[in-house]
């Protein structure tokens, strides 16, 4: 029988950078988070960090709702998620977009504080 953090490092290897269900909210998974305490899913909803313990359940989109209906999410996160090259937010200049998603990034994780370790991550990629 496996530990509790292999069980975890292996739903973040099935379902990295994928949408998944937490609670009733959808988000994008990035990582696997060790506080020292307890362990935590790190999900991304386009614009902040969400740490929700690994007690509870992700449940994966991909393969379970309509491809056409996943792509969707997809679409919708690269125009519309802070961290996306495609975003609106980062203004006409590529280079300028490019600056405000390393920003982004950096600001997020800053905030996440520094007992936070990741484990696993973070995968910005869409999947």
């Amino acid at each position: 029988m496996s530990d509790n953090l292999t069980i975890f490092k292996g739903e973040y290897e099935k379902y990295k950078g994928q949408f998944v269900l937490s609670h009733d909210r959808v988000y994008r998974f990035l990582g696997l988070i060790d506080d020292g305490f307890d362990y935590y899913w790190c999900l991304y909803d386009g614009r902040k960090i969400y740490l929700n313990s690994c007690v509870g359940r992700l449940t994966p989109l991909k393969g379970y709702i309509l491809e056409d209906h996943y792509e969707e999410l997809i679409r919708i996160a690269k125009i519309n998620h802070w961290d996306s090259p495609e975003t609106f937010f980062g203004g006409e200049d590529k280079e300028e977009t490019k600056e405000f998603n390393i920003n982004h990034k950096i600001d997020i994780m800053e905030s996440m504080g520094k007992e936070n370790k990741w484990l696993e991550g973070p995968n910005w990629e869409i999947n």
